[in-house]
């Protein structure tokens, strides 16, 4: 069963970090999903995966991570997709046992070992919120080269030309930037 809640975060801009030196603030519309596994012994649970396609000439990241906070996401992995490029990842589900199987499961160990098993278990539930965050890059493109906002939906040659630039070749983006 999937529960969801969508808000408009416009007004509470989250933020991830490229380097120590850079953040990246983002705004936009949060969804927030819970899902809620329901498993019988004997029986396997579902297979869950991270659908991601992209329409042709459209072309967006998607950064997977974890949220720390709540205006921080932590990026783990990211991907450029592109042109009806399409990504399939599986996601696999892990349970954290019950305070009471936890307990049951540490209590033949030494006190040493129960410390340290504890602290395992604050960090695995401190970290469980999975994050998706998809940044649009054309709106991104036009932003740097300081265009006005959709000039780009037309000139589909350009924009691959652009991503080219940018992907294959490692251009820095200060270097297609136009001044003022």
């Amino acid at each position: 069963h999937t529960l969801v809640h969508t808000a408009d975060a416009a007004e509470r801009p989250m933020y991830f970090s490229i380097d120590a030196a850079t953040k990246v603030q983002f705004t936009g519309e949060h969804f927030v999903h819970g899902y809620v596994l329901h498993k019988f012994s004997g029986t396997s649970g579902a297979q869950l995966h991270l659908v991601a396609r992209a329409r042709q000439f459209s072309s967006f990241l998607v950064l997977v991570g974890r949220i720390q906070s709540r205006d921080v996401f932590d990026p783990t992995f990211a991907c450029i997709l592109q042109n009806k490029d399409e990504i399939k990842i599986p996601l696999e589900l892990e349970q954290i046992p019950t305070p009471k199987e936890f307990r049951d499961a540490i209590e033949s160990l030494s006190p040493e070992q129960q410390r340290f098993a504890r602290a395992i278990r604050a960090m695995q539930l401190e970290g469980t919120l999975f994050g998706i965050c998809v940044v649009q890059i054309k709106p991104q493109l036009e932003r740097l080269l300081r265009l006005p906002p959709d000039s780009l939906t037309k000139e589909i040659q350009l924009t691959q030309d652009l991503m080219e630039l940018f992907i294959k070749y490692q251009v820095p983006s200060d270097l297609l930037t136009a001044c003022d």
